[in-house]
């Protein structure tokens, strides 16, 4: 009992203790990067602590490591990492590899971390760090391979040797120096922090560095655990009809019968029967190895074995057949003792001759079949698909790390320059927006797009349905005759600013100025139906507004008048250099003619432009009014 309670608490405190060992390295690895004593209470506060500059790495490692020592807890009810049998020897568990991983991959991100800041901290004391996780490091791979010695026991304590002598040494050689560097040689931590220009790069490559080591640890495990096979737990199976032939539906099927051209009348004994009983061991399992096993029914007491059974160890007792994998030593083994074990897909026959009362018959007797069995996980195509997502992750992580290594350095290279083109940058693209703000109030938008898509497309396209005004100041020659130019042209940006303001807040399309004459369109669109006219009228009754509100306050006093008319029309771009949008086609020249001959500070429409309209305002009676080219047409006044 005392090696009992001494094996398992020894035990359960080395997996504790390993786990607790990599988060205190992590620890200790971050005061040297910080360059500052740290509290253990930041841990206590992550989201702050990340805020304040201590890297997500630390607590990566404290998750890992506290899910080890849960789970070395629950193993102690479940049997989950290791197990110890009734001789109180130590044997690995299904899950032991998953023990290594987690004891593995905090180290693993904390070497990711120390390469990470190689410049923080001195040659020598990186050299120490570095190897108290490289020893670990080789002793994992160890005892994935190399069973019953304690290489991370060992590797811990030579690591710790290692860093405690290198510690002593750099502090005497600061101490009788006198040396003043700005490096972490004993507990005096000189406090100087660094921030990253390009931190958001800094850290994704700290993030993609950090997966690769991990990844690279896992697929190191994985693939010795590949080698080594995965052990599962020990497995007992009760038949109470034994099978006659193989039942694949089963991972393990046991058959036990009596061979029935073998038998005879043994003549000792009257009313009992020799006979030879041939047993199947079939593995329908597809990844797996059965490596012991052990066979038992029961027999009728006095039964007999003859000499000579076959792939196994036989042994009557106590009213039970027992048969054993053969091992090493034993007469039975004949082939040696991995030729007992079961590989997947395979069956292993095992017999013997054996003397029995007549109506002894098997296959009315129970089976009690025990077997241990490794997992050989490349054999199984859900592992190895996992497998190798792994590791085209790992490719993928590896690549972008070297990538954004390789692009840090050479923006820490090229740091001004890059703020020379970011300048310049800045530069044409407010060159750009001011040249396409600048084409917008030359073009239409879709126009503009279409332009700057196509360059040397000509663009025209004819529309069912547009409404177009004209306006122009009535007596405008004689006026200006008495102003300067400057003033002419003052008073005119004035006037029409106030008309572009207004186009632009009702969604009336601008075509051009001429001279005093201000020329909109609205409806340009495909569909014939559309508010165009309502639009357009409602936009001219504003312009009589701005220029009853310019003339209150103008020492120059000026009378507009508006025609409008609406129908089909061609718009488009004309020329290749100092290009303008326009429209032409008769009802623009209508519109013309409605302003042209009609009454100032009134609305002249014509019935096209009315009868849309109709029903939204109020029209005068019509009138007949001669146009050129036209005739006498219909016209009406708002």
């Amino acid at each position: 009992m005392a090696g009992y309670y001494m094996v398992r608490l020894s035990n359960f405190i080395v997996f504790i203790c390993n786990f607790s060992v990599s988060f205190f390295y992590s620890f200790y690895v971050l005061e040297f990067i910080n360059r500052t004593r740290l509290d253990f209470s930041i841990i206590l506060k992550p989201r702050t602590s990340i805020r304040n500059g201590i890297p997500i790495q630390l607590f990566i490692v404290l998750f890992l490591c506290l899910s080890g020592n849960i789970l070395t807890i629950i193993n102690q009810f479940t049997n989950i990492f290791y197990f110890f049998d009734e001789k109180n020897i130590y044997h690995r568990s299904t899950l032991y590899p998953l023990s290594v991983a987690l004891g593995l991959l905090p180290g693993l991100i904390t070497l990711t971390l120390l390469l990470q800041n190689r410049k923080k901290i001195s040659r020598s004391a990186f050299i120490s760090l570095a190897v108290y996780f490289l020893l670990p490091l080789a002793s994992t791979v160890l005892i994935l391979f190399v069973y019953g010695i304690s290489w991370l026991n060992i590797s811990l304590g030579l690591g710790s040797l290692h860093l405690f002598l290198s510690s002593i040494k750099l502090m005497e050689r600061r101490f009788y120096s006198g040396e003043k560097e700005n490096e972490i040689f004993d507990p005096t931590y000189n406090v100087s922090k660094t921030i990253s220009e390009n931190h958001k790069r800094v850290a994704a490559s700290h993030f993609w560095q950090t997966l690769s080591a991990t990844l690279a640890g896992l697929l190191v495990m994985l693939l010795a655990v590949s080698i080594t096979g995965l052990t599962l737990p020990e497995k007992t199976l009760t038949i109470a009809s034994p099978h006659s032939e193989n039942d694949v539906s089963k991972p393990v099927c046991i058959t036990f019968v009596q061979n029935a051209d073998k038998h005879w009348i043994d003549g000792s004994r009257n009313g009992w029967t020799g006979a030879q009983y041939d047993g199947v061991i079939f593995n329908n399992m597809k990844s797996t190895i059965i490596t012991e096993w052990n066979f038992s029914i029961s027999v009728p007491n006095d039964s007999s074995l003859d000499p000579g059974p076959w792939n196994g160890t036989f042994l009557i007792s106590d009213g039970l057949l027992n048969v054993k994998k053969p091992v090493d030593g034993d007469k039975e083994n004949l082939h040696g003792a991995d030729f007992y074990k079961v590989t997947p897909l395979k069956t292993l026959g095992f017999g013997c001759i054996m003397y029995t009362p007549s109506e002894y018959q098997p296959s009315e007797k129970e089976i009690t079949f025990t077997y241990s069995s490794i997992l050989k996980p490349l054999t199984n195509i859900l592992f190895d698909i996992f497998i190798s997502l792994l590791f085209v992750i790992f490719l993928i992580s590896t690549t972008i790390m070297l990538l954004e290594g390789k692009f840090i350095r050479v923006e820490e290279e090229n740091r001004k320059l890059e703020n020379t083109v970011k300048e310049r940058t800045r530069e044409l693209e407010a060159e750009k927006s001011r040249s396409e703000s600048l084409l917008l109030n030359i073009l239409p938008k879709e126009i503009a797009i279409e332009l700057t898509a196509h360059p040397n497309r000509t663009i025209a396209k004819k529309y069912p349905n547009v409404t177009v005004l004209f306006t122009d100041i009535v007596g405008f020659t004689k006026m200006s005759g008495s102003m300067s130019a400057e003033e002419v042209v003052v008073m005119l940006n004035k006037i029409f600013s106030m008309f572009d303001e207004r186009a632009r807040r009702e969604g009336i399309e601008k075509i051009k100025t001429i001279g005093d004459a201000y020329m909109a369109a609205a409806g340009l669109e495909e569909a014939r139906d559309n508010d165009g006219a309502a639009r357009m009228i409602r936009f001219a009754r504003g312009l009589l507004s701005d220029v009853k509100a310019f003339n209150e306050t103008s020492p120059v006093k000026m009378h507009i008048r508006l025609g409008i008319n609406s129908g089909p029309l061609v718009a488009g771009v004309i020329g290749k250099t100092k290009f303008i949008y326009d429209i032409w086609g008769d009802t623009v020249n209508v519109a013309s003619r409605m302003e042209s001959t009609g009454i100032p500070m009134k609305i002249h429409v014509s019935e096209a432009t009315k009868m849309q309209a109709e029903g939204l305002f109020s029209f005068s009676e019509n009138s007949e009014t001669e146009v050129k080219g036209k005739g006498l047409m219909k016209t009406y006044f708002l």
